[in-house]
C-alpha cells in the first residue's frame, strides 16, 4: 500500500510539473513579458509542485511524521525551482 500511494504521489507531482512546460509551448500574446518574469513565474509554480510532491513523498515513507515530511517539502520546492527556471529558454 505504501509503494502504492508513493508511486501515486510521484506521478502526480511529475503531471503538475509537466503542465508548466506545455503552457510555455504556446506562443506569448503578451509582449510585454519579460524573460525574468518567466524565468520567476516557472520557478514558483516548480517550487510549488515541488513542495507538494516532497511532502506527500516524504509523509508516505514516514508513515506521516511531521520533520521528515517537512524536510520533504523543503527538498521538493529547491529541486522544483532549480528544474523549472532551467528549463525556461528565453
Amino acid at each position: 500500500m505504501r509503494k502504492l500511494a508513493l508511486m501515486g504521489a510521484l506521478v502526480a507531482s511529475l503531471g503538475v510539473a509537466a503542465t508548466a512546460d506545455v503552457a510555455s509551448a504556446y506562443p506569448d500574446h503578451h509582449r510585454h513579458r519579460s524573460c525574468h518574469y518567466r524565468r520567476h513565474r516557472a520557478g514558483a509554480i516548480g517550487a510549488v509542485a515541488g513542495a507538494v510532491g516532497g511532502g506527500i513523498i516524504g509523509a508516505a515513507l514516514t508513515h506521516g511524521a511531521a520533520g521528515p515530511t517537512l524536510l520533504g517539502a523543503g527538498a521538493g520546492a529547491l529541486t522544483g525551482h532549480a528544474l523549472a527556471r532551467g528549463s525556461t529558454h528565453c
